[in-house]
């Protein structure tokens, strides 16, 4: 089985697009991308490394894109929702390190329906869920940030997205892709 680790935000639950994630439900979600760092790449075959709870290294092919998305495979196929850099052009290949999260809801709601989008929904099944405890500290201005040289987290059995770190949770699921074969289709979905 292949595993992945993503993260969710609180409030992505509080927003009613999913209900808190229990350890050991089976769950459908489109993955969603952030990149810290990509660029041009002469590699020709998908892969993935975990760096450190959400974040990858990843080598992958970008399959679909237009001015306001555009759709990554590397191994699985992820989406972002922004105008691409120039190089992320359809079938050019690109690596470096994402972060990787669950779709709050713009797939779901809309993007699905863009002719030619590809299916981006899977099914897995929750692992393992870790709650982050990294302490807040107040930044110039008041900014409140976490304290990224404490980076922690703690094991928990479901999320508790109006509770948990006084509702601003973030989460990490461990998650096993148990679609393998195919993708659920949107119309799974409406």
């Amino acid at each position: 089985m292949e595993s992945l680790n993503v993260g969710v935000e609180s409030w992505i639950i509080q927003d009613g697009n999913d209900a808190d994630f229990v350890v050991g439900e089976e769950t459908n979600f489109a993955l969603e991308f952030y990149p810290i760092s990509l660029k041009s790449s002469d590699c020709k075959s998908s892969f993935f490394t975990e760096l450190n709870f959400n974040r990858y290294k990843i080598c992958g092919q970008v399959v679909y894109s237009t001015e306001r998305v555009w759709v990554l495979d590397f191994g699985f196929l992820v989406f972002q929702e922004f105008k691409p850099p120039k190089f992320a052009t359809k079938g050019n290949w690109i690596e470096g390190e994402i972060y990787l999260g669950i779709d709050p809801y713009f797939y779901k709601a809309y993007l699905n329906k863009i002719p030619d989008m590809p299916s981006l929904i899977y099914s897995f099944k929750i692992e393992k869920i870790f709650l982050e405890t990294t302490p807040w500290i107040t930044k110039p201005g008041n900014n409140i940030i976490r304290d990224s040289e404490k980076e922690s987290f703690r094991e928990v059995s479901k999320t508790n997205a109006w509770d948990d770190d006084n509702g601003i949770a973030n989460y990490i699921l461990k998650c096993f892709r148990i679609d393998k074969e195919n993708q659920i289709f949107i119309n799974c979905l409406n």
